[in-house]
């Protein structure tokens, strides 16, 4: 499922350009036929010596080539104008099309729980001393309650709920793992309300074990004003356990506030069955993929990480650092995915550089850049 931009051709030409030794030819040919029919008709042997001869001569020629030359340049002139506006044109789609995959939601504000508590900070800045969690699914220890960490979630966004406006609902939308599910519409509704905010709020809870990234370019692709907050509760896991969170506004929105706030943006992510297209898509469509200067590869295998190096090799994206999630965070499920998400988000308050998602669920392959704002 690649994005829909349809392929298009050029179905105008260019117009043929003038070819001056083709025109130099025609018109020594007609002179010298010119020359030969007027003098195969003058009434007497001495047209070499008259002066009506030669203006004869140099009069048909130009007249006749010279308007015929005339026409030609004006059925030039009328397909370099086509031309000219169906390129203009070609144009304007390309750019709409790139204005479309460049599109965004807005992250106010990112979290991230992990039960070895690891911050980019140290994955900038000490990786190699950091201790390798490969083969391992990390779990939280017995005094981890996640209505606490909800609570604290909470108030960490309450500054910036607290700038929108009094008439906002709140979108949260709640993704469990299946092993991670209960009932906490109650709880939620009480740690909501002791951080502070005061906004209405609407609660959507799944049990999902896939990803559903496809949920971020619904938000992008909406038309009405939007505040999401999505919270993947991952906390029990046969992977690593995690919670992760963003507050996220849609372009609408994010004209009502001010964007000095913001941590980051999610442009619209890319979902494909074949690689190659959907990286090449994207190389053309989505130009910040050229400037990423941090990848990560999620829940997947080595053979699979090289293909995707080569691929954006191919398409002349280079970055300067590679990231594999499973190094720091453990076993990976596809709910990761957004484990990754958070994190790259965290790694541009540091950075201001941007980061290249990758995983695989199934058989499509799930690409997302983030950007500084």
């Amino acid at each position: 499922m690649s994005w829909p931009k349809p392929n298009i051709t050029n179905i105008v030409n260019p117009p043929v350009k003038l070819n001056r030794g083709r025109w130099s030819i025609f018109f020594g040919v007609f002179t010298i036929v010119t020359a030969f029919f007027l003098a195969k008709i003058w009434p007497n042997d001495n047209y070499a010596t008259q002066w009506t001869y030669w203006l004869g001569v140099g009069f048909f020629p130009t007249l006749i080539g010279g308007g015929a030359l005339s026409v030609r340049l004006y059925l030039y002139g009328l397909a370099q104008e086509k031309y000219d506006i169906w390129q203009h044109e070609h144009k304007n789609v390309e750019q709409n099309w790139q204005n479309w995959a460049m599109r965004s939601a807005v992250v106010m504000n990112s979290f991230y729980i992990l039960p070895n508590k690891i911050t980019t900070h140290e994955i900038l800045n000490n990786e190699s001393n950091l201790e390798a969690q490969i083969n391992k699914s990390l779990v939280f220890d017995g005094d981890f309650e996640l209505i606490h960490n909800l609570e604290d979630i909470f108030k960490s966004m309450s500054e910036i709920i607290s700038k929108l406006s009094s008439k906002t609902t709140i979108n949260i939308t709640i993704y469990s793992s299946f092993e991670s599910y209960e009932y906490i519409d109650e709880v939620l509704d009480k740690a909501y309300r002791n951080s502070g905010i005061s906004h209405a709020y609407k609660l959507t809870h799944f049990t999902e074990n896939k990803s559903n990234i496809e949920l971020i370019s619904d938000l992008i692709d909406n038309s009405e004003s939007v505040v999401e907050l999505i919270i993947i509760n991952n906390t029990q896991s046969k992977a690593t356990a995690f919670l992760a969170g963003f507050l996220l506004l849609n372009h609408p929105e994010s004209e009502n506030i001010d964007m000095k706030n913001a941590e980051a943006k999610i442009l619209r992510p890319m979902i494909d069955e074949d690689l190659s297209v959907g990286i090449k898509q994207m190389s053309e469509m989505q130009t910040a993929i050229k400037q990423v200067n941090q990848l990560w590869f999620v829940n997947l295998e080595v053979e699979q990480e090289a293909e995707i190096t080569k691929q954006l090799v191919n398409q002349h994206v280079t970055s300067e650092k590679q990231y594999k999630l499973e190094k720091f965070a453990g076993n990976q499920a596809d709910l990761s995915y957004w484990l990754a998400l958070a994190i790259g988000c965290e790694m541009i308050k540091t950075t201001n550089q941007n980061n290249l998602i990758a995983t695989k669920k199934q058989n499509q392959w799930l690409f997302s850049v983030v950007t500084a704002v």
